[in-house]
């Protein structure tokens, strides 16, 4: 079981330099083209999707700020959904761009009712934004909170 602590309001994203020091230097550029990597990284499971790992709107020239997305049918998302929050998401965003989601994935990425998660993973925060499709997409950022 997957241990976290929900924190509201924690901004996230996974930076290279935190998930390569758990790594062998040699094992950096499969971590960075490695979405399932950098979930497992940052303690969630990869599902069974195709995953993309996507830069950061928020760029910065010491970091590479990557996050991942994934879609596919609700089933399959749901299934990923309860095996990394026990439970489920339950909170639903009352309008679009919350603030939190807007720090770490730019604008135009969640939208009013998407479900969102923040927490850690020590050291790594977190968030997670599922959409409300037929065929959900989510984004899954991390960051350690000390970069």
């Amino acid at each position: 079981m997957i241990k976290r602590r929900f924190l509201h309001g924690a901004a996230a994203l996974a930076t290279v330099n935190l998930l390569a020091s758990a790594c062998s230097s040699t094992d950096v550029p499969s971590i960075a083209n490695n979405p399932g990597m950098l979930l497992s990284e940052g303690g969630f499971t990869a599902p069974d999707l195709d995953l993309l790992v996507v830069d950061s709107p928020l760029q910065d020239a010491d970091r590479w700020d990557p996050t991942i997305t994934f879609s596919g049918p609700a089933p399959t998302v749901e299934d990923w959904v309860e095996e990394n929050f026990p439970g489920g998401i339950d909170s639903r965003a009352e309008s679009d761009d919350l603030q939190v989601v807007v720090a770490q994935l730019g604008e135009g990425v969640q939208k009013k009712g998407d479900r969102v998660a923040t927490g850690s993973y020590e050291p790594i925060d977190f968030v997670v934004v599922v959409g409300q499709e037929g065929e959900p997409t989510v984004h899954v950022a991390m960051r350690s909170p000390g970069r």
